[in-house]
């Protein structure tokens, strides 16, 4: 865990609406695996600007502790979204770094995930 400046949170959230706009600009070139990859990226980025902002702490490398870190912060509020977020990063690293392809129905998934994920915490946040 890193502590941060809660007013730090922002950023992340920034950061989590620009992977998420390149995740669905790479779905329009049908660049599939580039749009999951974003999902996943866009999620951390969310669940780091939820942290931050409800606890002032973000994960470090290790996302099971990013899990830990969004279920405490979701005490604050008696609310997670910890599925969402555990599917967009394994699915992220399944998918992602395997020599695979990602079909057009999961990169749709996923970023319908990640809009729900971000929208929620924007929700709780702002």
């Amino acid at each position: 865990m890193k502590a941060e400046e809660k007013r730090n949170y922002r950023i992340r959230l920034d950061d989590a609406l620009d992977f998420l706009e390149t995740a669905k600009s790479a779905f329009e070139r049908d660049k599939f695996k580039v749009a999951l990859m974003n999902t996943g990226d866009a999620a951390i980025a969310a669940n780091d600007a939820f942290t931050i902002y409800l606890i002032e702490q973000k994960a470090s490398l290790d996302h099971r502790e990013a899990f830990s870190l969004h279920k405490l912060a979701g005490q604050k509020i008696n609310e997670n979204r910890i599925e969402i977020l555990k599917s967009l990063i394994e699915h992220r690293h399944t998918e992602g770094y395997r020599c695979t392809t990602v079909s057009r129905n999961l990169a749709k998934e996923m970023i319908d995930n990640a809009v729900k994920f971000i929208s929620w915490v924007q929700g709780k946040i702002t």
